[in-house]
C-alpha cells in the first residue's frame, strides 16, 4: 500500500538521506504500533485502587454525591476548626 505522509522539513530531509527510507519508516511504524498495542496490557498490571480510594475519589470528583450533606459537613468542619485548641494553647492575657 502506498501512503503519503507529511513531516516537518528537517525530519523529511533526514529520512530522505537514509539508504532505505521506506524500510526505516515501515520499521518505526511497526515498533510504534506494537508499543501502542502493549499499553493496555501494562495498564492492567497497575494495582487497582482500594474501595476507600474509589469512594474518596468519587466524592472529590462529584461533591453533589454527598446529596445535600455537603453544607452540614462544611459547617461541622468550620466549627471544629474554629473551636479546636491544643491543651498548651491556653493564652493568658
Amino acid at each position: 500500500m502506498e501512503m503519503t505522509l507529511t513531516f516537518p522539513d528537517e525530519i523529511g530531509q533526514q529520512i530522505q538521506k537514509l539508504s532505505n527510507p521506506s524500510e526505516f519508516v515501515t520499521q518505526v511504524v511497526k515498533d510504534a504500533l506494537n508499543k501502542q498495542a502493549l499499553q493496555p496490557r501494562i495498564a492492567s498490571l497497575e494495582p487497582k485502587p482500594s474501595k476507600w480510594a474509589k469512594i474518596a475519589q468519587g466524592i472529590a470528583n462529584d461533591p453533589i454525591h454527598l446529596a445535600g450533606y455537603s453544607k452540614q459537613l462544611k459547617k461541622d468542619m468550620k466549627e471544629f476548626r474554629d473551636n479546636f485548641e491544643f491543651s498548651h494553647d491556653n493564652y493568658s492575657a
